[in-house]
């Protein structure tokens, strides 16, 4: 790997790794499981259509169910059983979880594991648009925070022009270690994976950034990405480096502009759960249905990464720990309802010991939260803004430029919910430029 000084930020924290109980564990199938839930809008938004009559028997990789607008992704069963009906279950997003409807697997078929694959496809001598075209047909999303059709996402940097692809391979919140697996495990497929995307995109500048601390795992990716033309790059640990503003500011040297994203500054970042993806549907013909899940926390009784049906409750997985259950890294995650399901947002599923509950005290203007912002915003005035209601003075103090990091919540002595504060504020400044008008009145209370 290449390790050199590129761009930097200010602000941001040295976090504890955390991640021992899982780093060095191979990939392994999920446990048997009696019922999955598939969603059917598992990235909001109308529901695809089910193409099947309950009761009715399918097969591991079937199409279950179709979108009906270009915004939808096609729907694929997991494993083999029998479809009985609709249910309703929750699916993380940018905002919170949100419901949608989901189709009852039973009688399931035994999980498996990530197989060796032949590639059927020539992507290598394929067109952009036949690599595009296909990518629709798989019902490709990506895997982040707030999954989107892969395929809206490729039209996006084309229509753009983005000239940088980067896989994003940071991993950098405590506990999680499914991106780390799946490169030391399967990187080939990765580098291959990203490959497909570059041409389907026509960017040619290609990137893999990683945390240097584990590079000695990733050495035997060097010939790979050399013969495919990916650059390998290792950066600084330091947290949030790993977040994709942070990370094209670093890389780049651009600066993304408050409530936009790095595809209007000309990158792309992607993250390597979705390149792998990638590789396995447009290469190999394997349909998405499973993703690479971090289980992990003190009270989970069998920590270790494992290959989950989408469709999987989040609580069964995490085994009989007691309630909360974070859904993603504990810096930037959710507490998971108990309807939640895998998606291709989960990266991880955590029980974990919390603290004592402790409540919140009044602002001690320490700035500590301000010093360490990487963003580099007034947190503090903007807690103010948010306890009188002062939207507009929220948005002039740069509320939009969030990149909902969490190192403000922290490092905050007072126990202030400061992260939740300034994301809640940015919702309502992007609901307000996007609806007929501004919303009147305070914000609603932080949640717990």
């Amino acid at each position: 790997m290449i390790f050199r000084r590129y761009g930097r930020f200010t602000g941001g924290i040295a976090l504890p790794d955390e991640k021992r109980a899982t780093l060095d564990l191979p990939i392994r199938p999920c446990p048997p499981m009696e019922r999955l839930a598939i969603p059917l809008a598992p990235c909001g938004g109308k529901p695809a259509r089910l193409l099947v009559q309950p009761p009715a028997a399918v097969e591991a990789g079937q199409k279950i169910a179709a979108p009906d607008d270009e915004d939808g992704a096609p729907v694929f069963a997991p494993l083999s059983g029998r479809i009985t009906g609709l249910t309703t279950v929750r699916v993380a997003g940018e905002a919170g979880f949100a419901p949608s409807p989901a189709a009852e697997l039973t009688a399931l078929g035994k999980p498996g594991t990530i197989r060796p694959m032949t590639p059927v496809f020539p992507w290598r001598e394929a067109d952009p648009e036949a690599l595009i075209r296909r990518i629709a047909e798989g019902g490709l999303t990506t895997h982040r925070a707030r999954p989107v059709p892969l395929v809206r996402w490729v039209r996006a940097a084309r229509q753009k022009r983005a000239r940088t692809l980067i896989a994003n391979g940071m991993e950098q919140q405590p506990y999680v270690t499914a991106d780390h697996r799946l490169l030391t495990e399967h990187g080939t497929g990765i580098i291959r994976g990203l490959a497909i995307l570059g041409r389907a995109t026509g960017i040619d500048d290609m990137v893999l950034a990683v945390d240097h601390r584990r590079t000695d795992d990733y050495r035997k990716l060097v010939e790979t990405a050399g013969s495919y033309g990916v650059t390998r790059i290792a950066l600084s640990s330091k947290y949030p480096t790993g977040n994709d503003t942070m990370l094209v500011k670093v890389l780049c040297r651009r600066e993304v502009p408050p409530g936009g994203g790095p595809i209007d500054v000309g990158a792309a970042v992607i993250d390597v759960a979705t390149c792998f993806a990638v590789y396995r549907w447009v290469a190999c013909g394997a349909p998405p249905t499973a993703r690479v899940v971090t289980v992990s926390g003190e009270r989970t009784a069998s920590p270790g990464n494992l290959w989950v049906p989408f469709g999987a409750r989040c609580r069964e997985l995490a085994g009989p720990a007691d309630p909360p259950i974070i859904h993603g890294g504990p810096m930037s995650g959710l507490r998971c309802p108990p309807d939640a399901v895998v998606t291709p947002a989960t990266d991880a599923v955590l029980a974990i010991d919390t603290p004592p509950f402790a409540a919140a005290t009044p602002c001690i203007r320490c700035g500590w939260c301000t010093d360490h912002c990487p963003a580099r915003l007034n947190v503090a005035a903007l807690n103010d803004a948010f306890e009188l209601g002062e939207l507009d003075r929220s948005e002039r103090l740069g509320a939009p430029a969030c990149v909902a990091c969490g190192v403000c919540t922290y490092v905050c002595p007072a126990r202030l919910p400061l992260s939740q504060r300034v994301k809640r504020m940015k919702r309502l400044i992007s609901a307000s430029r996007s609806g007929p008008g501004r919303p009147a009145g305070r914000p609603e209370p932080p949640e717990a």
